[in-house]
């Protein structure tokens, strides 16, 4: 179990020394890239301002889930998870003195992660251009739905427009239209398309630091949710380039339609990915069956042919799979090299023993919510590991200890400003 506060036996972290300042999404939509990109640098060592309005707080904060759900801006789960190693700091970026002191933030900041449209930024006098100018060596990352540099730059976007826009929304599900009028293409679960976003800046954000220790210099990063999401359709581009418009994959890419077996099968207590075409894990399921007859008919016996007999497949391997629960299923497939994980819902997830061999999720106690499980380290570095030193912060918890230690400001001046709502 981690607790607050540093603890100097820990060895060191991969990002310490780093400084990093979030900048609040200031619409009355949900879009959580900034937060998630900044998280990834906390939870790796990063010193990380999180910068929220006074009073409400960043949008996270109110979208729960809530335990016992009751709404609180303290203990929602999306809070707790996007903040974890964060300082947090309140500021009125609408009013003057609240940028001034964002701006003196700025300056010993490495990164700072934007996610407001240009002319909102132009507005408060806080777009790239005008930060880099006055910060040269600064890593200005607009983290936009898509891009600060592009005709739609002042467009609102967010994760169902970028799921649907960017074309992975129209092949979902993969694999299993077969009615096309009443099988309409369908969304992630969650926000993934803000967290997948959240990611690819702060990769971007590391490359640019790289950059910056060769050259010395800052730069602006632009990083599209609409064009982050393009580059999870890797496969589709290479269809497209180098497959035939007569392969039945190109017309289930462009319709689609399912062809071919599908990705998830029933099973008797619920589904499971099952997949057996190719050669070796064909051969594994046959040995698991126990070298049925039809198997070794002349029409399965190369990939090409089975390609040409998928329904004949997907009618045995259904017939097979429904005789068995999903966890006989997994276990007898894995112990053949056969591909084949159960579908779960999130609370089996939870539960799941390769999980918690793993370690993947964490537990941690928070001022206000009490001990909270969530999950843990995207990868595992040896010898400058993940962790969590604190807990997502409370509302303005470091406001005095940023704002008003680091940046001078005096006790009657750090009570007026609080008074009069800036900070």
């Amino acid at each position: 179990m981690t607790q607050n506060g540093a603890n100097h036996s820990h060895p060191p972290q991969a990002l310490e020394g780093i400084r990093v300042v979030e900048l609040p999404y200031l619409d009355t939509m949900p879009f959580m890239a900034a937060a998630m990109a900044a998280k990834s640098f906390a939870d790796f060592g990063a010193e990380v301002i999180k910068v929220e309005p006074p009073h409400t707080g960043s949008m996270e904060r109110q979208l729960g889930p809530f335990r016992d759900g009751r709404p609180d801006l303290e203990t929602g789960g999306l809070h707790l998870y996007l903040n974890t190693n964060k300082l947090g700091v309140t500021l009125d970026l609408e009013r003057a003195r609240g940028r001034e002191l964002l701006l003196g933030l700025l300056e010993s900041a490495d990164i700072v992660f934007n996610p407001n449209l240009p002319a909102a930024n132009e507005r408060l006098g806080i777009g790239w251009q005008t930060l880099l100018e006055r910060f040269p060596k600064l890593i200005a990352v607009s983290v936009t739905f898509f891009g600060a540099e592009t005709p739609y730059r002042n467009l609102r976007g967010g994760d169902l427009v970028a799921t649907h826009m960017s074309g992975v929304g129209w092949e979902t599900p993969w694999h299993q239209v077969t009615d096309l009028p009443n099988q309409p293409p369908l969304k992630m679960g969650g926000r993934q398309a803000d967290y997948l976003c959240g990611y690819t800046a702060a990769a971007s954000a590391m490359i640019a630091l790289y950059h910056r220790n060769a050259s010395g210099a800052g730069q602006h990063v632009d990083v599209s949710q609409w064009l982050s999401m393009v580059s999870m359709l890797r496969p589709n581009f290479g269809i497209y380039s180098h497959e035939s418009p007569e392969m039945p994959v190109f017309e289930r890419t462009r319709a689609r339609i399912k062809h071919g077996n599908p990705w998830v099968f029933p099973c008797k207590d619920g589904w499971v990915s099952f997949a057996a075409t190719s050669d070796r894990f064909w051969s594994g399921w046959k040995e698991l069956m126990g070298n049925p007859e039809w198997m070794n008919h002349e029409i399965f016996s190369t990939t090409a042919l089975r390609a040409q007999h998928l329904d004949a497949i997907e009618a045995a391997v259904t017939d097979w799979l429904m005789s068995l629960p999903r966890h006989e299923a997994f276990e007898k497939a894995q112990s053949h090299h056969v591909p084949c994980f159960p579908v779960y819902s999130p609370a089996e997830v939870a539960a799941n023993p390769q999980y918690e061999a793993r370690q993947f999720f964490v537990e941690h106690d928070h001022p206000a919510a009490k001990q909270v499980t969530m999950p843990g380290a995207p990868c595992k570095f040896s010898r400058t590991p993940w962790r969590i030193k604190r807990g997502a912060p409370r509302l303005g918890e470091h406001n005095r200890q940023v704002l008003g230690e680091r940046l001078n400001l005096g006790g009657g001046e750090f009570d007026a400003l609080a008074g009069e709502g800036v900070i």
